[in-house]
């Protein structure tokens, strides 16, 4: 007799959207956190140190905004691709600048074992970031499962090839620079095809609406906040306005 796996509800559904919305918040914690694990991995790979690698991966809040961008995909949200895809540019940008720093700031500069392995692009890692995408989008729509989140981070291995680029940029090393980048873009590639996947064959996209309601929550957010700053730039202006006007009224009266 087969297990049948248990059926997902809407609200399901909508917890597992609104959590993923949360942790992919292009917000002060998630970029902290981000430089935290790209500085630990750069680290890492430097003193060609697994360890600390696998220590820095597990603090890289980057799959989330990966996820996410599948998910809007899979919904047709093109705001949500667009929020999601934002994100993850910052990010690589990021993990990139913060490798590169460290790698100058480090005495003993070499390229290690542990930045070559990251910049040799396989069929084999492509299998490895698209299982690592099942289990995590999988991981994600059942809550008693998001405890392997983190097993799953360390087997997806965004962050290394990253830093290996940024490192493999200050040693102007084309072929570490060319092997890094085309090992994250398949492990990119690999794992928004498996989130796809599991997120179309749990119908999100029945939960189109919600998701669309939160993305239009968040940018009246922004506006309002937006509104609020350019309103405190204009009392500011009157303010200075009016204390100029105020020190030439006493400069003719003298």
């Amino acid at each position: 007799m087969l297990i049948q796996p248990e059926k997902v509800t809407k609200i399901q559904k909508r917890h597992t959207f609104e959590a993923l919305f949360r942790d992919s918040t292009p917000s002060y914690d998630f970029f902290l956190m981000l430089i935290l694990s790209a500085i630990l991995v750069a680290i890492g790979l430097l003193i060609n140190n697994a360890v600390v690698v696998i220590g820095g991966m597990l603090v890289a809040p980057i799959l989330s905004p990966i996820l996410s961008f599948s998910m809007g995909m899979v919904v047709g949200d093109v705001k949500l691709m667009k929020r999601s895809g934002e994100v993850i540019l910052q990010s690589i940008l990021i993990v990139v600048v913060v490798s590169l720093v460290i790698s100058f700031l480090t005495i003993n500069r070499e390229l290690t074992p542990e930045i070559f392995s990251r910049a040799h692009p396989s069929l084999a890692y492509f299998l490895i970031a698209l299982f690592s995408g099942l289990a995590a989008s999988y991981s994600l729509v059942r809550p008693n499962l998001s405890e392997k989140l983190s097993g799953v981070a360390i087997s997806v291995a965004l962050i290394p090839p990253l830093a290996s680029l940024g490192i493999a940029f200050s040693f102007f090393d084309v072929r570490v620079i060319v092997g890094s980048l085309g090992l994250f873009a398949l492990n990119l590639v690999g794992i928004i095809l498996a989130a796809l996947v599991v997120f179309a064959i749990f119908k999100f996209y029945e939960v189109k609406e919600s998701i669309e309601k939160k993305i239009k929550a968040e940018e009246r957010i922004i506006k309002e906040e937006e509104k609020e700053k350019t309103q405190e730039k204009i009392e500011e202006i009157e303010k200075q306005v009016k204390e100029a006007t105020e020190f030439l009224k006493e400069n003719k009266k003298k």
